[in-house]
């Protein structure tokens, strides 16, 4: 209830900036990030993408640490349902990059913190919340087909917000809508953008059976086909119920 309440603020937000023109948001499946960009992280330590992936496939979320709508709420959401997922938390990241480019790691520390309240410090280790005062962030949201824009009126960004999952070598498997998704949602997510490496084989069973949208970078059950199934089924039964009544009453 709360996630809904929260989407259906975002849509009213979304209308009074509706005057302007909307931020970029063109997430390619497949797009490659540059891995070799360097960026801070809460704890002021730096070091480049590629180096705190280490070899880990990543939900990634752009948004800024003093963000007042949407960007903490789905740290916490992200935070809170991975938690969940039953993975272990050491074979993934969790990444929100701030886009804001005054912001320090002292804001990225208080980000972690509010993080802290809805996970456990495993979970938490798995998360990287990262700045960039030379423009990587910005750069890299754009390699991602995300914009931004600065609104000196609101002093505010306005921007997209949604979780990508990548994978090890910085490329887009999945785009999900924020506040939209569940646990499972974000395992699969990561399950395939682990090449395999993650996930039980129910999982992967699981990924056969629902189907992957590669134009979408999101899964498709097969939810339509079940029903089909269901219905020939049902046809099929009612039809020989129908013809044994007949067939009784002939004798």
């Amino acid at each position: 209830m709360t996630r809904v309440y929260l989407l259906l603020l975002a849509l009213v937000f979304a209308a009074d900036a509706g005057a302007v023109e909307r931020p970029a948001f063109d997430p390619q499946i497949g797009a490659r990030l540059d891995l070799g960009r360097t960026f801070r992280d809460e704890s002021g330590a730096q070091s480049t993408l590629s180096g705190i992936l280490a070899g880990r496939p990543a939900l990634v979320v752009f948004g800024y640490d003093k963000c007042p709508n949407l960007c903490g709420v789905t740290q916490q959401a992200v935070a809170a349902d991975l938690r969940k997922t039953g993975l272990d938390p050491s074979t993934y990241r969790a990444l929100f990059i701030s886009i804001d480019a005054t912001e320090t790691a002292n804001d990225a520390a208080g980000a972690r913190a509010q993080v802290a309240s809805v996970t456990d410090a495993a979970g938490l280790s798995a998360w990287r919340f990262l700045t960039s005062a030379d423009g990587n962030a910005g750069a890299l949201a754009a390699q991602a087909g995300i914009g931004f824009d600065r609104r000196p009126r609101i002093d505010q960004y306005v921007h997209p917000i949604a979780v990508l999952a990548l994978t090890p070598d910085g490329r887009i498997a999945q785009v999900l809508p924020a506040l939209s998704f569940e646990p499972r949602d974000l395992r699969l997510a990561l399950v395939e953008a682990s090449a395999g490496r993650l996930g039980s084989i129910a999982d992967h069973v699981f990924l056969l059976c629902a189907g992957f949208d590669a134009t979408k970078g999101q899964y498709t059950p097969a939810i339509w086909a079940a029903v089909k199934i269901g219905a020939v089924m049902t046809t099929l039964a009612l039809g020989a119920l129908l013809l044994a009544l007949r067939r009784g009453r002939g004798a």
